[in-house]
């Protein structure tokens, strides 16, 4: 689940700030480039929950991301897949 947040996280970031992002090892170097200070906040976070089983850091840096882009979705939003009816 961590490597989910992150990486959702860091995708989420990257595509905010209009930078590239990445795959595999690309997306911490991505994520770096594009920010480094949030971006070093999800990569230590993730190790947090790695080494430690210590959620706090990476809840902190993806709430931080999802601020930044208008805050988490509630109540009524679907997402609508395939052509339109």
């Amino acid at each position: 689940m961590a490597d989910a947040v992150r990486r959702e996280a860091a995708h989420l970031h990257t595509a905010h700030l209009g930078a590239w992002n990445g795959i595999g090892r690309w997306l911490p170097r991505r994520l770096l480039g594009a920010d480094p200070v949030l971006g070093e906040a999800l990569l230590t976070g993730h190790r947090a929950v790695a080494e430690r089983a210590d959620l706090v850091e990476l809840l902190e840096a993806g709430a931080e991301v999802l601020g930044l882009c208008g805050g988490p979705l509630r109540e009524g939003y679907v997402q609508h897949w395939g052509p339109s009816a």
